[in-house]
């Protein structure tokens, strides 16, 4: 025997030596994320991870019903009492609700929950605007503790639902000396209420509040789910495992049940990675595989015995946000002008992209409101790759080419300035290989597109901050009624909200004022065109596409619904199948 084979002998023995056996008899889903969650806090942190996470560890009052597409009371007993005015929405909680302590939930931690979310010292800019634009206040029933209305500021379309976006939070444990007692809705809502209201007190309570423990440390992440955190590896795992003598253990709700005893969200980042995990079945689900390596898996037997998988169509889009405001000196002023943003709307090979890097496994947007949706305007034409049309409007901007080096110039306050932009996007094999193709594009119309790719994290601060010249972006959709507020609202932009591109003026701000307050269907319908018509001709965004998305579930549980509504998938109704416990899978350490 040569020493080559006892070589290729011994390695073969030390990698199978290497690998264990993952018992999948176990009442345990292992769920696949992309990333880890910017953090759990339940109003600071802003992204998709945490919020698939919160679906199992927090509540709210209402939420949007997967499978009707309608809202359903959660925590009350009730979708709320309207007053004939339009102004008073009431609200009587479920009775037998307890946080882990034992403690009653009851209308005073709905009152703390809400003045959070809407306090100027919270750290949720980003969000703010969609509730302090229509929460006046609320109210508790003298006579019923679990009772209390919520005041409209005025007619609003959100305000009948506006208790599905605030996780509830228990009073009793962040506020057990009852500081925010102290303040008024009235107070909080004050425009300068830092001036007038803040006290050294309340201000060391909210950095208190706002620390980033509490949206890491798993003793910090409370709620009224069934599920709590009880371990983080930063960027490995999460898990969350089922309470004991959960309050809602005997509800037969899809959104109360707890069928599998743990949930472990496992951060894979490459997507062969993710290929490998389910090919070994070291997971259970997914909705973020890519699309060639699902299509891939499909075509084998033995993926689809262990795995039921589907492409789904959803309400989320990617876009690239152009910076109207820039600061003109660090940021250039690239895309100040309406004609260079049409531009870069006809030199984005989007159906290219859609076919090389999706395999057409995607859907084009033309403005910001799914084609899902009733109200979305289909008079707006999708913009064509068209080269030459874009050199003409680049051309009519003064962007030209001066010194015969291919790239366009023009004298910005004196100075002499090349069309090479940063375009930021958070980093990731797929997105690299779609900023090399927009890149590839723009040149050939005299524009450098300068890849800066970035974390999460750094990424969307310095979309807050408006620090970026271009960004490849995503937005998570769904089905209910968007409040156009947080996206495209001048004040948004000002408060260093999720306006990041500063789109937007008195007339914008009229039609979102106007789709709000609108309970017409006809005049809010009318209003949400308009602005879709005023997004689309502004171009603050060149609008690309929706992903389907990437599903896959692991037959050895039962209830595998999927649905379009996001996540598009019930982790926590996921019911284990009778095991023998001989069903074992290889799981290879990497």
């Amino acid at each position: 025997m040569s020493k080559k084979l006892l070589f290729l002998i011994l390695i073969s023995i030390i990698l199978t030596s290497c690998v264990k056996k993952r018992d999948l008899s176990k009442n345990t889903v292992i769920a696949h994320i992309l990333s880890q969650p910017d953090g759990l806090h339940p109003y600071n942190d802003n992204s998709v991870m945490r919020s698939f996470i919160f679906e199992y560890t927090q509540k709210t009052l209402t939420k949007l019903d997967l499978e009707s597409l309608e809202y359903t009371p959660i925590l009350t007993k009730n979708l709320a009492k309207i007053s004939e005015d339009g102004l008073r929405y009431t609200y009587e909680i479920r009775e037998g609700i307890t946080w882990d302590d034992g403690t009653p939930f009851t209308a005073e931690d709905v009152v703390f929950s809400t003045k959070i979310m809407l306090c100027p010292l919270t750290n949720n800019a980003q969000i703010r605007s969609n509730y302090s634009t229509v929460i006046k206040s609320v109210e508790i029933d003298k006579n019923n503790p679990l009772k209390f209305t919520m005041v409209a500021q005025g007619i609003n379309y959100t305000n009948k639902d506006i208790f599905s976006g605030i996780c509830m939070q228990q009073k009793t444990y962040w506020d057990p000396n009852g500081i925010l007692d102290e303040i008024s809705f009235e107070d909080i809502l004050l425009e300068d209420f830092k001036e007038k209201i803040e006290t050294e007190e309340l201000a060391e309570w909210f950095n208190k509040y706002n620390h980033a423990d509490n949206g890491y440390d798993p003793k910090n992440l409370k709620g009224l789910g069934p599920y709590q955190v009880v371990e983080w590896v930063t960027s490995q795992y999460i898990s969350i495992e089922k309470k004991e003598n959960w309050w809602g253990s005997n509800s037969e709700s899809l959104y109360d049940q707890a069928l599998p005893d743990k949930i472990i969200f496992r951060v894979i980042k490459e997507d062969a990675s993710t290929y490998l995990a389910l090919k070994n079945q070291e997971i259970d689900a997914t909705t973020r595989i890519g699309t060639i390596k699902l299509m891939k898996l499909q075509e084998k037997e033995y993926f689809n015995e262990n795995y039921h998988s589907e492409f789904k169509d959803r309400y989320a889009y990617n876009y690239i946000g152009l910076n109207m405001k820039p600061d003109g000196i660090k940021y250039k002023p690239f895309f100040v002008d309406q004609k260079v943003r049409r531009a870069m709307a006809y030199l984005t090979p989007v159906d290219e992209i859609i076919e090389v890097m999706t395999h057409g496994k995607a859907n084009r947007y033309a403005s910001q409101v799914s084609p899902l949706k009733s109200w979305y305007n289909d008079t707006l034409k999708l913009i064509p790759l068209d080269i030459e049309k874009a050199k003409e409007l680049l051309t009519e901007a003064g962007w030209v080419d001066t010194d015969g080096d291919n790239i366009r110039d023009k004298m910005i306050n004196g100075v002499k300035t090349p069309f090479k932009f940063r375009l930021s996007y958070m980093s990731s094999p797929l997105t690299t290989e779609i900023v090399l193709m927009i890149k590839e594009s723009m040149y050939k119309a005299g524009i450098v597109a300068d890849p800066t790719p970035m974390d999460f994290t750094l990424f969307y601060k310095n979309a807050m901050d408006h620090n970026f010249e271009a960004m490849l972006g995503g937005w998570g959709g769904s089905a209910s009624y968007s409040n156009p507020m947080q996206l495209w609202h001048t004040s948004s932009w000002v408060s260093k909200g999720s306006n990041f591109c500063g789109f937007g003026d008195a007339e914008s701000d009229a039609l979102i004022k106007l789709a709000n307050s609108s309970l017409d269907s006809t005049e809010h319908t009318q209003a949400l065109w308009k602005l879709q018509a005023r997004i689309y001709e502004d171009q603050p965004y060149v609008f690309l596409y929706s992903t389907k998305n990437k599903i896959a579930l692991h037959k050895r549980f039962d209830n595998l619904n999927t649905y379009f509504e996001r996540p598009g998938i019930a982790l926590n109704n996921l019911l284990l199948r009778n095991s023998s416990g001989s069903n074992m899978a290889p799981n290879i350490i990497e």
